[in-house]
């Protein structure tokens, strides 16, 4: 059920150890305290307790309630890592997702790329006709476009540097998938290959075996080979 809802067993566990701790709880300090005697305060210095905040306003005085508080607070600090487990668990993309992220970002960063480098021809043509196909040059014009191609360079460069990124993260995404199927394929020869020592070294006990049967009677097959002689 971990494995299927771990959210919802994680609630139920919560909300179960919260009543039945603070029933025990009251149980064990009732007649010591009339402040434990009421359940809801007993609900409050567990779900204090649980969460490790610890007001003091409420402090149990036997050591049955003593034992109860510090099982609490062991089992808020692990509800508390389980908790922050499954939430990891969950905002994690699985392996059709991240293909299918690398997939919109690689689309993304082609229509970029395209258009940097539409830029720089744009500003390139602009540069070339403000400065050779006029009869006058204005030298403003030409710093503006100048400038604007400067910028276009940098924006193919690092649409570039961003799509090496995307195609790194793609192939180590690949990588590990290759490297767990060889993994399988090497575990699953080494079983093979296991069984088959196994048979191998049955067959070997057999032999030896029969062997040993052999030498067994061998001295009575010489006994009787030197009786017929005689």
């Amino acid at each position: 059920l971990m494995t299927i809802c771990p959210g919802t067993v994680l609630l139920v566990f919560m909300v179960s150890l919260w009543i039945i701790a603070s029933w025990t709880l009251r149980q064990c300090e009732r007649y010591h305290d009339e402040e434990h005697a009421n359940l809801l305060n007993t609900m409050w210095f567990i779900a204090i307790t649980f969460l490790s905040v610890g007001y003091g306003d409420i402090v149990p005085n036997t050591y049955c309630g003593r034992g109860i508080a510090v099982t609490t607070g062991m089992m808020g600090a692990g509800c508390t890592a389980l908790l922050v487990a499954v939430v990891s668990r969950k905002l994690e993309l699985t392996r059709a997702e991240k293909h299918v992220h690398n997939f919109m970002m690689d689309t993304q960063l082609t229509k970029r790329l395209k258009n940097a480098a539409a830029n720089v021809l744009r500003e390139t043509w602009l540069i070339y006709t403000h400065t050779k196909l006029v009869h006058r040059i204005v030298h403003s014009r030409v710093r503006t476009h100048q400038r604007k191609f400067l910028l276009a360079i940098y924006a193919l460069r690092k649409v570039k540097l961003d799509q090496r990124k995307l195609m790194d993260n793609a192939n180590t995404i690949a990588d590990m998938a290759k490297t767990q199927n060889s993994v399988y394929e090497m575990v699953s020869d080494v079983n093979s290959r296991q069984y088959i020592m196994e048979e191998r070294l049955t067959c070997l006990e057999e032999k030896m075996s029969n062997i040993q049967r052999t030498l067994e009677l061998l001295p009575d097959m010489l006994t009787r080979s030197c009786g017929c002689i005689k």
